[in-house]
This record gives C-alpha cells, structure tokens and sequence, in this order.
C-alpha cells in the first residue's frame, strides 16, 4: 500500500492500553473453553475404525485382482 490512508493514520497514532484485568481473566477463560475439545461418544470412533478397515479391505482385494 502505497497510498496515504488517513483512517489508518489516525489508528496508529492511538494509544495502547491494557484492558482490565477482570475483563482480561474472562476473555482467557472463556478461549480456554473453547481450545478444549468436546468429548466424542466412542461409536464413531469404532464406525471411523470399520469404515477405514473396509475401504482398506476392498482396495486390497480390488488390486490384487488387476
């Protein structure tokens, strides 16, 4: 960008300042929840696991029949 923008200008010409420590501790939490991941029921691990088995199965004997 090569341009003079003066809402940018004026944007970085702001100051910093650090949100409240309050507000700071809720946002951390509240992203933490977020990043930990949701328990998943173990039938679609074992339907993952059948399908996988199958596809690998049925490429096994397609291949060896060429």
């Amino acid at each position: 960008m090569t341009e003079f923008d003066p809402v940018l200008h004026g944007l970085g010409a702001l100051a910093t300042e650090e949100p409240p420590a309050q507000l700071s501790r809720a946002l951390r939490s509240a992203a933490h929840a977020r990043l930990v991941p949701a328990r998943v029921h173990p039938g679609w691990s074992v339907a993952v696991a059948a399908t996988v088995l199958a596809y690998l199965s049925w490429a096994l004997l397609y291949t060896s029949q060429l």
